[in-house]
């Protein structure tokens, strides 16, 4: 059997979702089957459920990515170069992915190095895209023209950790905005240099100007970018 998440109305994850169980699904051309060992919860994920518009007719699946291991290929059907029965996978975008089994588009479908857990593979493709198109929303703000610095909110969460990396090795500069004492610590140790503000103390609109230096900043989160 096949256990998968489901809602079919909106609302809090906690109190629309819902577990069902269905037959084991199988594979047809075009598709592998996955048997799934990591499931990432993106915050999208949450939001999609939450916005739902209407009473479903019947349940609708939640999730859109995940990792496993590959465990049949339908007929007739192109995988790409590393993919193989038996090896560990990663799919995105894949509706429904909060399933013990997925049937996915194979083109959707490329494998893990080894040298990954699944922990980290199951986020290897929606966190980096969305890093790349941040990173490029950024760039296009007038402030980089005019030797401008990027700060950036929720930059303690996995999105927010992957763009300081990207912004370094482009030589952008920046200042990571987080909630607490403890996440600017953990950001600091892993970005020494980088500058951090926490906004659980009085005064950091203050500390971020401090840090910009009367440089024009761009303002960036999870889908803004506005002059400060």
């Amino acid at each position: 059997m096949n256990r998968r998440v489901v809602y079919t109305r909106g609302g809090p994850a906690a109190g629309v979702l819902t577990v069902i169980e269905e037959p084991e699904p199988t594979p047809g051309p075009g598709q592998v089957l996955i048997r799934t060992a990591a499931i990432p919860v993106h915050p999208g994920d949450l939001q999609a459920v939450e916005a739902y518009p209407e009473e479903a007719a019947k349940p609708v699946p939640a999730g859109v990515e995940a990792t496993g291991v590959l465990e049949a290929i339908g007929p007739g059907t192109h995988v790409t170069p590393g993919v193989t029965v038996g090896g560990r996978v990663t799919v995105f975008p894949q509706p429904g992915a909060w399933s013990q089994w997925v049937v996915a588009d194979a083109g959707a479908v490329v494998a893990v190095p080894d040298e990954l857990s699944d922990e980290v593979a199951a986020r290897m493709l929606v966190n980096p895209r969305t890093t790349v198109m941040l990173r490029r929303e950024a760039q296009e703000h007038p402030a980089f023209g005019y030797d401008g610095l990027l700060v950036q909110t929720a930059a303690g969460s996995s999105v927010g950790r992957l763009l300081t990396g990207v912004s370094l090795m482009h030589n952008l500069a920046l200042v990571d905005v987080v909630r607490s004492d403890r996440g600017a610590a953990e950001l600091r140790k892993r970005f020494p240099g980088v500058p951090v503000v926490a906004t659980e103390h009085p005064g950091w609109e203050d500390e971020i100007r401090r840090a910009a230096d009367g440089r024009p900043v761009s303002v960036i989160g999870t889908v803004l970018v506005r002059p400060w």
